[in-house]
């Protein structure tokens, strides 16, 4: 789930007086961290963790599509709980999940929140809550510190190619083919651009690649950015992505503070045209990449997520 789960739960233990537990039934390729898995454990102590909880989010784990723990409603009706979707869990499954959380806890007997603010559409109802982010340790592990960058220049060695990258995942949702054709086109004429396809990636490797990326490009069909954009914009990647008006409406609207920082484009010869200049003008790319970077540590990074989501919870009081 995008390692939302984890990151929510790493930042509110980073608030004094919180204390949070990611608790794992399965993993995938991509290995995000958590604090613990179900597979350590015996079911009856990862109930217990549970159950002894003031609140309770369940990441669209409502049976029948929880696995393995039997959560039983009596012993969960003191507690706080929050439905926390995620996209395809929504669009697919959304209004049957919602329905069977509402025979499980009653009406009004939770609170649903969703990771992206295109969501909003499926559930009106629903908080956005961004999914978070570490990123003063994401930058100290994967970026390379000012000293050093500085020895790089006194042996000329900022000058090197410019990177551009893409995360396709899926293809056809994505728009992926207009991106790659702008891309061959760009690599064609200029010999300085290499371009990293991030597909198939643990997170320690997406990481790794985002942080040496200088133009990233999101998507152009779906409408609203994803977690992979907010990544290289923590490194500082000027990222093009898309976005209906009603998600830029929502962004104004729910963090007035920061303006959305994602490049937009009219078509494709003006998608091409940005696309040229940026990889052009390393310093320009920066700049984009300073806006998206200061978006970022506002709306995503953990420690903010986390306020925000117990504000969420003190209004379910």
């Amino acid at each position: 789930m995008a390692g939302a789960g984890y990151c929510l739960a790493h930042g509110l233990n980073k608030l004094k007086g919180q204390s949070a537990v990611s608790l794992r039934a399965n993993n995938n390729y991509i290995d995000y961290p958590t604090i613990t898995e179900m597979r350590y454990y015996r079911e009856e102590t990862c109930r217990k963790m549970v159950y002894d909880a003031d609140v309770v989010v369940l990441h669209t784990c409502i049976k029948p599509y929880f696995t393995g723990l039997h959560l039983d409603a009596e012993h969960m009706k003191h507690q706080k709980k929050l439905l926390y979707f995620h996209g395809t869990d929504l669009r697919t499954y959304g209004r049957e999940i919602i329905k069977q959380a509402t025979t499980e806890f009653g009406e009004g007997g939770f609170k649903i929140v969703v990771s992206t603010p295109d969501l909003l559409r499926i559930v009106p109802e629903a908080q956005w809550l961004p999914v978070a982010r570490p990123i003063g340790e994401l930058k100290q592990r994967y970026m390379v510190c000012g000293q050093d960058h500085r020895a790089l220049k006194a042996f000329d060695g900022d000058i090197r190619k410019i990177v551009v990258a893409h995360a396709p995942t899926s293809k056809e949702r994505k728009g992926s083919a207009l991106f790659y054709r702008i891309i061959t086109e760009l690599i064609l004429n200029n010999p300085m651009i290499e371009y990293q396809v991030v597909q198939n990636f643990t997170w320690d490797q997406c990481l790794r690649v985002l942080a040496r990326t200088d133009v990233y490009y999101d998507q152009h069909l779906i409408g609203a950015y994803g977690l992979a954009g907010v990544e290289a914009s923590i490194f500082k990647a000027a990222v093009f992505c898309r976005l209906d008006p009603d998600v830029i409406e929502v962004m104004a609207r729910e963090f007035p503070s920061v303006k959305n920082p994602f490049i937009q484009w009219q078509d494709d010869q003006d998608l091409r045209e940005k696309s040229k200049m940026l990889t052009e003008n390393v310093s320009l790319a920066r700049k984009f990449g300073l806006k998206g970077y200061e978006y970022a540590k506002v709306v995503h990074d953990e420690k903010a997520v986390a306020e925000r989501f117990l504000k969420i919870v003190k209004g379910m009081d």
